[in-house]
């Protein structure tokens, strides 16, 4: 593989944030791999209308399976069965062709600064780099929920991981120890913000409204308190 940093973007119905989210990517990672996961919205014309301004460095494929819900028995199914969110992560990463990966959200938006820092490490030899989120709720984008933090995989080095099924949800396995730490976040993620919330359920089990699982995070989305760090510009405009 050639050195260099694949963005791995799945979608589903995302159309409310996933042009912000790979806008604020496309220009720091070698190539944006969007792997579109049976959407029912605009996210593929979203998509498209990116990939032809970008052009070249966005590439757009499909996974046309019904993704097993995330949640209890969400390892009923093995990796290798194709409804398996396993298989979906797994088929994302097998079109990288960059000897490292960062997995991005598509309403995960990236600081202004983080794709400078990332790179920085990079090229310092860095096969790990750890980083975390801030959790926006709320259509007036100025709060959070009762648990802010939103963590993610960060940046790993593609060569011998892979996706397997979970308890709960996926599990990446082959990653080195996290090697650095921004003492900061690095992005803001929009799950629970000016998105209709049949969209941010879409791929939670039929009859989650009884199980307290999925209540719990259902009630995040709820604001407590207020947000007091720094936005991208890109969302600042939105204020």
């Amino acid at each position: 593989m050639t050195p260099g940093l694949s963005a791995l973007v799945r979608l589903r119905d995302e159309e409310t944030w996933c042009r912000l989210a790979i806008e604020s990517i496309v220009d720091w990672c070698d190539e944006v791999i969007v792997v579109l996961n049976r959407p029912s919205d605009a996210t593929p014309d979203i998509v498209a209308n990116l990939a032809s301004v970008h052009r070249g460095k966005i590439r757009v494929y499909e996974h046309n399976h019904e993704t097993w819900p995330m949640g209890p028995n969400h390892d009923a199914i093995s990796a290798d069965d194709p409804r398996s969110s396993a298989a979906l992560y797994n088929f994302t990463a097998s079109k990288a062709t960059r000897t490292h990966g960062v997995k991005i959200d598509g309403d995960m938006i990236m600081m202004d600064w983080a794709g400078a820092e990332i790179r920085r490490l990079m090229d310092k030899g860095r096969d790990r780099i750890r980083f975390e989120g801030v959790d926006i709720v709320g259509d007036e984008l100025k709060h959070v929920g009762c648990h802010p933090t939103c963590r993610t995989n960060g940046v790993y080095r593609l060569a011998g991981t892979h996706y397997l099924q979970g308890a709960m949800t996926q599990s990446l396995r082959g990653v080195p120890d996290a090697e650095d730490a921004f003492g900061k976040p690095a992005f803001l993620h929009f799950k629970w913000a000016r998105k209709s919330f049949a969209s941010a359920t879409a791929q939670w089990p039929q009859g989650w409204e009884e199980m307290p699982h999925f209540q719990n995070i259902a009630a995040r989305r709820h604001p407590v308190a207020p947000y007091r760090g720094e936005y991208p510009a890109s969302v600042r405009a939105l204020l």
